[in-house]
């Protein structure tokens, strides 16, 4: 139960990562050009440089060291070319995993077998009690409450100003993914 809670606080802590991966969208543009093998670099302003000038050159296909309108269309097409082809490739993973019988389409049964299902053991309030209540007096105060959840803040805001930043969300939300389930 601890992992849920602590799930759900930072859903709640880290609601704008997905709105911020998405608005970083144009800048992966550039990790579209390099292979998916790449090993990641350590984040410096000298690979930083290093990047956006290997992205420049691949975009600038006819070599004038300039990037015209059509370079960045072009480039931009490719991008969502590899986005809309990776993203058909979960969704037909999915119809495939779904498809029990193989014969290429879902029934109903197939469809609501993957459909969440009532939970086999009921809510048990006594023991968000026994988790949350740290002065053992049988209630849940507001500072009691609030704790796990400013718990998991104070960890993602890394440097301690009481904002969470870009960059502190996004590191969230990849180790979040590191963690094994």
């Amino acid at each position: 139960m601890v992992i849920r809670y602590s799930s759900l606080a930072a859903l709640l802590a880290l609601g704008a990562a997905p709105a911020l991966a998405t608005a970083a969208a144009p800048a992966a543009a550039p990790a579209a050009a390099k292979p998916a093998a790449a090993p990641a670099q350590t984040a410096t302003r000298a690979n930083l440089i290093k990047g956006a000038d290997a992205t420049f050159k691949a975009i600038d296909t006819n070599g004038d060291g300039t990037l015209s309108a059509a370079e960045l269309q072009a480039a931009e097409s490719t991008v969502q070319q590899r986005r809309l082809a990776a993203f058909r490739a979960r969704v037909d993973a999915e119809f495939t995993k779904l498809d029990t019988n193989k014969d290429g389409q879902l029934s109903k049964a197939e469809f609501m077998a993957a459909a969440p299902t009532t939970p086999t053991k009921a809510p048990n309030g006594a023991a968000l009690v026994t988790q949350l209540d740290k002065n053992k007096d049988g209630k849940v105060t507001a500072d009691e409450y609030r704790s796990p959840q400013l718990t998991l803040f104070d960890k993602v805001d890394t440097n301690h100003d009481g904002v969470l930043s870009d960059a502190e969300r996004k590191a969230a939300a990849a180790a979040a993914t590191q963690r094994p389930k």
